[in-house]
């Protein structure tokens, strides 16, 4: 299906080797349209976020180890989405409001 869409290995692997890789492992038998344990813990718990019982929360930094993400993002594919990124000059580390 990647080659269909147009994607070369190399960029098959940076995009979706993550997925691929915990696909060789099976595909989740819901088809990916499923609730979703954390989410019905969060509902149990009575928690307005999924960060209040996520199993695997993401760093500190709010990185992802297990998918690189965020990741930087092409200018051509932002241009593509019609996505313009504007950095303020004195915005502050954590994003500053």
């Amino acid at each position: 299906m990647f080659e269909v869409l147009g994607l070369t290995p190399e960029e098959t692997e940076e995009k979706f080797g993550h997925l691929l890789r915990a696909f060789r492992y099976g595909v989740p038998p819901h088809g990916g349209i499923a609730m979703g344990l954390d989410r019905l813990a969060m509902l149990m718990a009575g928690k307005e976020t999924l960060r209040d019982v996520t199993a695997f929360p993401k760093a500190q930094s709010g990185a992802d180890p297990l998918t690189g993400a965020p990741a930087p993002v092409p200018e051509e594919q932002l241009r593509d989405l019609g996505i313009t990124v504007i950095v303020r000059k004195d915005a502050t580390k954590d994003g500053g409001a």
